[in-house]
């Protein structure tokens, strides 16, 4: 028996993990493999890299990624790792090269990944069997997402497709970045996520996103639709009817999607609501007033707010003028990272249409909180006397979670 088949026995639905899932290292080497691998991560927009030789690293648990524009103005993305034997080959985190150089035997790449140069080869070498490995990468709207796999992904346009019509209302295509913040986290990736699937916090932890937000909205939707009683669920929903019927008049996508039972089986965790924020506010900001220029199609203020995740490591909030990408990332079995990145329409001019400070106030100071709570959870979970806990009515989306997580470690390896 597998050590993930031997601890899951020992699990009991309605309370939290037990706590080896959050500590063994041979669990978190299979997780890398069987979860984190095989999905679809949006890792960054395109505005980071502009110009042709731009490129950024993307790093998670043991992978590099170099995500380079060619010459040819085309995003791709390789593997960080020399084909001659292995080294690192960008060991900043971001610039513009023409050439890709090894810094151990100099042997150099083309932003297209061919092999340029490579020194006192034998005469049967072939420059064209030694190009730099290709990760899997795709771009919708100028989110970049990649697939770990060494194997062939998920096609990506049945992935996205439940997605599509907010993210495209948004036009995230024509937005760009005004600030990215990244959250080095002491704590299991799983804490990390679960953290993100509760409101059941908000109230006590985040004092200043729940004064932005409608209490009633923080009990039922801060964590998305079914993860509070039924009947609190259907009340609030009733009560924000009318701005819903309002959303469909002037053509705003606002339908809420639940994965399917059919993605559910295929490991598939995707979801998507808008809501009105609350208490009379047009942004999602300290006063509750715009923090920018009107983003997408929308052609005034009314006040929402945009959930859409792509799976649990990826995941937008975007009002009306403003979107923030979140990026969860596992480093090791004890070590995570979570990374923010703010989106304004692209011509928003700053000091003019907007102040970096109100963008990124909410989930600044509310990240920074949720990091203290998290490192605080791992701390406690390591103690001997820990055992699983119950959860309440308002964390039956960690349930949820704890379902797809199950399911992706064991599904076949594709």
């Amino acid at each position: 028996m597998s050590l993930f088949n031997q601890y899951k026995k020992t699990y009991q639905e309605g309370k939290t993990l037990p706590q080896n899932f959050y500590t063994d290292e041979n669990i978190f080497s299979e997780e890398m493999k069987s979860v984190y691998f095989q999905q679809w991560l949006m890792v960054d927009h395109v505005s980071r890299i502009k110009e042709p030789g731009n490129y950024f690293v993307f790093e998670a648990e043991k992978e590099s990624i170099i995500i380079i524009r060619g010459r040819d103005n085309e995003i791709r993305a390789f593997y960080n790792v020399c084909t001659h034997r292995g080294s690192r080959i960008c060991l900043d985190e971001e610039g513009s090269k023409n050439l890709l150089v090894c810094p151990y035997h100099a042997w150099s790449f083309s932003s297209e990944g061919k092999l340029k140069a490579a020194r006192h080869m034998p005469d049967d070498f072939v420059k064209e069997d030694y190009g730099l490995k290709k990760c899997h990468l795709q771009i919708f709207e100028g989110l970049i997402f990649i697939n770990l796999s060494m194997d062939t992904p998920m096609d990506f346009d049945e992935f996205i497709a439940p997605l599509k019509e907010i993210i495209s209302f948004h036009n995230t295509g024509r937005s760009k970045i005004v600030s990215r913040k990244k959250y080095p986290t002491k704590a299991n990736f799983k804490l990390v996520l679960e953290n993100f699937q509760e409101c059941y916090h908000c109230s006590n932890a985040h004092p200043e996103f729940s004064a932005v937000h409608e209490k009633d909205w923080v009990y039922t939707m801060g964590a998305g639709l079914g993860t509070a009683p039924e009947k609190d669920t259907e009340e609030y929903l009733k009560k924000i009817s009318p701005w819903l019927e309002d959303c469909k008049k002037k053509g705003i996508p606002s339908e809420t999607y639940l994965e399917t039972e059919d993605g559910l089986k295929q490991g598939l965790n995707r979801y998507v609501d808008r809501t009105p924020i609350g208490n009379g506010h047009l942004s999602q900001t300290k006063s509750g007033k715009p923090a920018s220029k009107l983003m997408g199609k929308f052609k005034d203020f009314d006040g929402g707010l945009s959930q859409v995740s792509f799976n649990p490591f990826s995941c937008c909030y975007f009002t009306n003028d403003f979107g923030v990408m979140f990026v969860f990332k596992p480093n090791s079995t004890l070590e995570s990272e979570v990374e923010l990145i703010w989106l304004v329409n692209e011509d928003a001019k700053e000091g003019h249409d907007f102040n970096v400070d109100d963008i990124t106030f909410i989930w600044d100071v509310t990240t920074q909180e949720d990091t203290m709570i998290i490192e605080n959870n791992q701390k406690g979970l390591l103690s001997q006397s820990f055992t699983p806990g119950v959860l309440s009515e308002n964390e039956s989306a960690v349930t949820y979670f704890y379902n797809w997580y199950f399911t992706n470690m064991q599904l076949p390896s594709s």
